[in-house]
């Protein structure tokens, strides 16, 4: 699989320097000049979605160990999207990382993996609901057919019913039941069936947290579509400095269905070349031209470059 994501890799980032080259790399370097000295500006927001992101961690752990603090989440949070994005395992491959730092920190291994997951199910639930508003919105901001708007909201609630999903299975019994699938398609290695007893504990940690800690469940909810909310406001302000200003609900409606977009192509690491191809192409269907969403684009992966070696030096400090 790991072969499988890199030839991915490789393809799309073919495909996103085509699309690029087709727009025009002189044309989209003086969209940047245009950016001049605010570019900070491009960078604050993400210092709150990831503010908010880690808030939203913190909350849960249901009962948070004594010395964690949302700095320090916040740090493990970054080291680990790093490595998100740098490894070809889609949005997993740092999670281990996150796991590893927090067990320095004194956190058991059980208690970090449990805060881990439940967050991950938090952040699906939250996605879709704002991929949810941004489709609402959809009729009255795009010229799209019945077809595309029905074929993007049945999208949508595949992710739904996945996120839903993953989270009442953590409720009642999400690895016991993986344990269980395995072993009756006399697929389950030895080395796991070992880590039963570990793998019932984490299971129950899982499951004391939505039966004991609804409001903090909630409140993990509201931060983390926050956290979405400011997604959009970071293309309100990309258009801006561009010098095309859009209306903030329309920039919240693009990003949610750029993140729709980006979304169903979660197997490729950073969503190369998809979530690019979608911001370009919803930026047509906006009539800014495909120039302004390449910029768009080109300045949000800056953005994510800058945030990722922030990552990767809290890593080596870290160590």
């Amino acid at each position: 699989m790991t072969k499988v994501k890199i030839l991915l890799v490789v393809i799309a980032s073919l495909f996103l320097f085509w699309m690029l080259r087709s727009v025009g790399w002189e044309a989209i370097l003086q969209h940047l000049r245009m950016v001049g000295w605010y570019w900070p500006l491009i960078l604050l927001p993400y210092l709150l979605v990831n503010l908010l992101d880690s808030m939203s961690w913190y909350f849960s752990f249901g009962s948070p160990p004594t010395g964690l603090t949302i700095r320090y989440l916040f740090f493990n949070r970054l080291a680990g999207e790093a490595i998100n994005i740098l490894t070809p395992m889609a949005s997993l491959g740092g999670e281990p990382v996150k796991a590893m730092l927090l067990q320095k920190k004194g956190v058991s291994l059980t208690n970090s993996t449990a805060s881990l997951v439940i967050s991950k199910g938090i952040m699906a639930l939250s996605m879709v609901l704002y991929i949810l508003l941004g489709l609402a919105l959809a009729p009255f901001l795009f010229h799209l057919s019945s077809a595309w708007l029905w074929g993007l909201l049945a999208a949508a609630l595949v992710l739904g019913g996945g996120a839903l999903g993953f989270v009442l299975l953590q409720r009642y019994g999400l690895c016991q039941l993986g344990l269980a699938v395995l072993e009756r398609c006399r697929f389950l290695p030895g080395r796991l069936k070992e880590k039963e007893e570990a793998i019932c504990r984490l299971d129950a940690q899982m499951s004391t947290f939505y039966r004991q800690h609804g409001r903090k469940f909630f409140l993990a909810l509201g931060l983390y579509f926050l956290s979405w909310l400011i997604h959009g406001l970071e293309v309100y302000i990309i258009f801006y400095l561009l010098g095309h200003p859009i209306g903030l609900v329309t920039a919240l409606c693009l990003d949610a269905l750029a993140t729709l977009i980006g979304g169903l192509a979660f197997f490729i690491p950073g969503n190369l070349a998809v979530q690019d191809g979608g911001i370009i192409l919803l930026t047509i269907g906006l009539h800014l031209g495909s120039l302004l969403g390449a910029a768009c684009s080109v300045i949000r992966r800056l953005r994510e470059g800058f945030w990722l070696a922030v990552g990767l030096v809290a890593l080596a400090y870290d160590r």
